[in-house]
């Protein structure tokens, strides 16, 4: 079996709820929910790699070294990282995602141009939620 080597990163939501931060639901979804329900669609776990939660809390999900299953057909050289929520990303998502994709950046030598929006594979989904120019120019 190759080896997998990350060149891009792909940015995804949970499409969960908004919930407000004065929601005691608030921060009800993390990387154990989206495992659950990857199982039930069949998969092995998580396809993300990463998921942040709402507080700005980052959970690993699958094992970086193996390819993740968050885009159908462009797994193979991905990085996939989920925030919790639907359109309204949280200020410390944002900028725990842009120290995420910085650390990951340095580490696989990624360029700022191949951090993508889920959408851009799939034109049917809204995935991520935001535009994600708003995250790359938090990164340093």
């Amino acid at each position: 079996m190759a080896k997998f080597i990350p060149k891009r990163i792909i940015i995804h939501c949970a499409d969960t709820p908004d919930y407000a931060i004065t929601s005691p639901l608030f921060d009800k979804f993390g990387v154990g929910d989206i495992d659950i329900w990857h199982r039930q669609q069949g998969m092995t776990g998580c396809g993300y790699h990463f998921v942040i939660r709402r507080t700005g809390k980052i959970e690993e999900g699958r094992n970086i070294a193996t390819m993740g299953a968050h885009v159908l057909g462009e797994n193979y050289d991905s990085i996939g990282i989920c925030w919790i929520g639907r359109t309204q990303i949280m200020e410390m998502q944002l900028i725990s995602m842009a120290n995420l994709c910085h650390t990951l950046m340095s580490i696989y030598s990624i360029n700022k141009d191949k951090i993508l929006p889920h959408n851009l594979f799939n034109k049917n989904k809204i995935c991520p939620g935001f535009d994600i120019r708003r995250m790359i120019a938090l990164i340093k």
